[in-house]
């Protein structure tokens, strides 16, 4: 189990086919992009990415060669504090 921290964004994936629909990344603090894997069809938006889009997350789940596969997300909570 990985647990990661960064941005949470998403890009329009398969344009123009009938699976288009949002792809979401993980922006690390380091710059890296991890790709998040959905747990929805490839036309649908996850219902429990999509709420943080555009958030600083903490996700855990088991890193893959295909991107993370997310068992929990929430609010980023910063280390320093």
């Amino acid at each position: 189990m990985n647990t990661l921290s960064g941005y949470l964004f998403s890009k329009l994936m398969n344009i123009g086919t009938r699976s288009e629909g949002p792809q979401y990344f993980l922006q690390q603090f380091d710059y890296k992009e991890i790709v998040v894997i959905k747990q929805a069809e490839p036309w649908k938006e996850d219902p429990i990415l999509h709420p943080l889009l555009n958030k600083k997350v903490t996700v855990e789940g088991e890193l893959t060669s295909d991107g993370l596969i997310y068992s929990a997300i929430g609010a980023y909570v910063s280390e320093d504090k």
